[in-house]
């Protein structure tokens, strides 16, 4: 029995449901530029940082775990573009979190939200910032769509050298 096409069907389920649970995440940092409700505001972030809990760690350590393992069964790892791929990868998910993760947990800090380190600690948070001009500061100064142009373009990069396999 040929085991590739099996992980590379458990690695794009994994990818496809990290996907899915970043997707809140995502769209509230879309949102948060234009609202200026507080308590919207704390939903949304509560949202997010629920939509980020073990579920998507999860998924996302199966989807590479298997990816890995297909790039074995399958015989890449001789190839360039699987190189390239994780190299994708690596720097996307360097880059996304002092851009997105670490400003969003500011956010989140000052609405006295606790923080999520990965696989679902809580870590307790700051005390809230009582001083709602600090509150609008941190909100006027997000601005998503680095982090969205950076996740779209990564995404479809590493899209296209797994599917093309062009090196």
């Amino acid at each position: 029995m040929d085991l590739y096409p099996w992980l590379v069907l458990v690695h794009v389920t994994g990818v496809l449901l990290f996907f899915i649970a970043h997707g809140a995440s995502a769209f509230v940092g879309l949102r948060l530029r234009t609202e200026r409700d507080p308590a919207r505001v704390q939903a949304m972030l509560e949202l997010s940082r629920w939509s980020l809990g073990p579920p998507a760690g999860i998924a996302l350590l199966v989807g590479l775990v298997a990816g890995i393992a297909a790039g074995f069964a399958g015989g890449w790892w001789g190839h360039l573009w699987i190189w390239l791929a994780l190299a994708t990868f690596l720097a996307v998910g360097g880059l996304m979190t002092p851009m997105g993760a670490l400003k969003l947990g500011e956010m989140r800090s000052a609405f006295g939200i606790p923080s999520q380190p990965p696989f679902g600690f809580t870590k307790k948070a700051d005390a809230p910032i009582a001083d709602p001009a600090q509150l609008q500061r941190l909100l006027d100064a997000w601005n998503p769509w680095p982090i969205t142009i950076l996740g779209i373009g990564g995404f479809t990069v590493i899209l296209a050298l797994m599917m093309l396999k062009p090196l």
